[in-house]
Formats: structure tokens, sequence, C-alpha cells
């Protein structure tokens, strides 16, 4: 298999200590994509259509159609690190710019102005052992239009692969977003999961994210919060097993006035488990009024596992309110000590500890067959013998 050599994704917004070397994520080795993955869209709702576009086509609708952002600039002591995209993503331009070498085809989907499908639009992408294989699309709300999207990334349990996904959305005014992101890869997958969001007036976005599966992941979230009042809000679980890793960049830009932004991670690592995690609530000139806040919750099974985490607020503006949080630690002593005198030994303990984490933000979902499999992968998870 062919690679392409190194990329680096999910930079941080500005230069600061790197003595943790996570100011962005390295992807060594990256093979030559062999597959083109189809829609994997089930029939669409009433008010959505689709089209495909090459890379050529879609970069030129963005540029037509999406809100203009603005580069990054030498503001208030920010360096910037990265060459910016014309459209922002969690994972970057690197990663862009291979699949665009790659010839990765985008479905452009659009959900018209006041459209209220009432059912979700639901993408299967379902891969073989091999395949390296990639997937691209465009969501387009209209004004005032509401869609709730599931993209369901699976493999067989054994399989081996990449699976490059890539998603943008545009949110014009009014527009509200719930998109679901399932990965529950094969345990020899690479995962490259990427995000970014342009935010009209008061459009919202609720994202729900599962990164289960795979051997090493990548996910990047991006959003740009470009107009008055926009809102992201959203649940990330992950569970991160014996030498798997994952990678995540949070970053949202808060640009017009009164925007909000409020995100969970919920993490559970075992045995030689690795996870760095870069989360930046971006404050830009101009959003007085605007509120972000992120909280990471990681349960940590073995002395083993390495956990990293770089909390970052940027601001350029005085009338904000910005805020981390983190618990981070082993299972409560107390709580296990509790059980265990009702006749809960400690393994067991622990694992219902541990599902109660992932559960909260499985039941998030709005589709029940998902939610289903989802407990079911996490049962499997406990079966295996490295969460013995």
């Amino acid at each position: 298999m062919a690679d392409r050599g190194t990329i680096r994704v999910g930079h941080i917004s500005a230069l600061t200590w790197n003595q943790l070397k996570i100011n962005e994520g390295i992807v060594p080795g990256l093979p030559e994509l062999n597959r083109q993955m189809p829609s994997g869209l089930q029939a669409l709702p009433e008010g959505v259509s689709c089209r495909s576009m090459t890379a050529a086509e879609a970069a030129k609708w963005l540029e037509t159609h999406a809100p203009g952002q603005e580069a990054e600039k030498f503001v208030a002591g920010k360096v910037p690190i990265y060459h910016p995209q014309k459209f922002g993503t969690g994972l970057g331009a690197e990663y862009e710019q291979y699949l665009t070498d790659s010839n990765v085809r985008t479905d452009l989907i659009e959900a018209a102005a006041g459209a209220h499908p009432d059912r979700p639009l639901i993408c299967r992408l379902e891969y073989q052992d091999g395949d390296c294989g990639a997937s691209a699309r465009i969501l387009h709300l209209g004004e005032k239009a509401a869609l709730t999207m599931i993209i369901d990334c699976t493999s067989g349990r054994e399989a081996a692969g990449l699976a490059a996904v890539s998603t943008r959305a545009v949110l014009e005014r009014g527009a509200h977003l719930t998109l679901v992101f399932a990965q529950t890869l094969g345990r020899r997958f690479l995962h490259l999961g990427d995000l970014g969001v342009s935010q009209a007036d008061d459009a919202r976005i609720d994202l729900v994210w599962l990164d289960l599966g795979a051997r090493d992941s990548f996910a990047g979230l991006q959003f740009e919060q470009i107009g008055r009042r926009a809102a992201v809000t959203g649940a990330m679980g992950y569970l991160v097993r014996d030498e798997e890793s994952v990678d995540i960049n949070y970053n949202v830009i808060q640009r017009g006035r009164q925007t909000a932004s409020s995100f969970d991670f919920d993490g559970v690592l075992d045995g030689q488990g690795r996870k760095a995690f870069r989360g930046t609530i971006d404050f830009r000139n101009g959003c007085c009024g605007s509120k972000g806040k992120e909280m990471e919750r990681i349960l940590l099974l073995s002395p083993d596992t390495v956990n990293r985490t770089l909390p970052i607020i940027l601001c350029e503006e005085e009338d904000v309110e910005g805020a981390h949080g983190a618990s981070i630690g082993r299972l409560n002593e107390d709580m296990l000590f509790y059980m265990g005198a009702r006749g809960i030994d400690e393994k067991t303990a622990r694992d219902i500890m541990v599902r109660a984490r992932l559960h909260a933000v499985i039941r998030r979902i709005p589709e029940q067959d998902l939610q289903e499999k989802l407990y079911r992968f996490v049962e499997e998870a406990f079966a295996d013998e490295s969460l013995s």
C-alpha cells in the first residue's frame, strides 16, 4: 500500500508552550486512497436535494455561497502558525489538500429555505477490509430551514484500512442543524473525521459525535460563528483501548455579537491508550456579549494510559464570558466501596460506571436504531479482554 507521507492536522490557532507536543496532530504514513465511497444516503426527505461535485466545483461553490471568513491576523499577541483555509475545518489545510489531490468528489446536500423534514437524513458509510476510502459532503441549510443528519461510519470488527471523512456545513440565517457522527470502525483502521461549520445570524447547530472504534482516530471540529446570536451545543464521547489513540481538535471562533458555544467531552482511556485534546474558544473583535464554555471529563482505567489536554481561550473583546472545565481521574473509591458492599465486584462496578458515561452521550442521538447499535458496540468492547 503506497503512502503519501506525513501530514499535520488539527493546528491550534496560535503558538503556545509546546512541551506536551500537542500544538498539532501528526498523521504518519497516510496511505493513498483506493476508493471513492458512495454517498451512503438513504431516501431524501421532502425539501432536501443532493448532487455530486468535483473537488474544484465544491471549492468554487463555497467561495461563491459561504459567508466570508477572516484569516487569522497578528492581533493581541497571537501569531498564526498555519496557512488559513478559505473555509475553515478542524483538521485544516493539509488534510483538505490531501482530499483535493486525491480527486475526492463532494455531495452537495441542500435543505430549501423554510424546509422542516419530518425525518432524519441518514448516511451509512460501510467500509470493507482493505478499503482506503474517502467521503465528503457540504450541507447547505437555507434561511430558517431545519435538518437532522446522521452519519454512521462503520466496518467489520477486525477490518483494516483508512476512513477519510469530510463534512462542511453552511447555515443561513435562522437555520438549525442537528448533526450526529458515529464511527465504529475496525481496530486496525485509521480514521480522519473533519468538520467545518459556518453560521449566519441566529443559526444553530447541535452536534453529537461518537468516536468509539479505529486504531488511531483524528477528529477536527471547527465552528465559525459569523452572525449574531449564532449558537453551538454539543457532546462528544470516545473510547480508547490498549494501544489505540485519539487526537481531538475543537475550535470555536466567535465573531458575531451574543454568540454562544457549549460543548461536553466524555472519554474513557484503558490499557496503553493515548489521547490528545486541543480545545480553543476564540473570541474575536466585535463579539460583544458572547459566551463560550467547554467541559472535559476523562476516566482513566489504567496507570499506563497517556492523557494530554491543551485548553485555550483567546480574547480580543472585553464583554465576553469564557470557561474551560476538566475532570480527569480514576474511578471513585467511595463509589467502588459502596457497590462492593452490595455484592458488586470491582470489574462489574467499573463496567457499569463507564457504560453510564458513554451511554449518556449515545442517548442524545435522535435515532433508535443507531442508539441500539452503539450500545451493542460498547457491550462488545467490555467483553474484550483488553477491558478485563
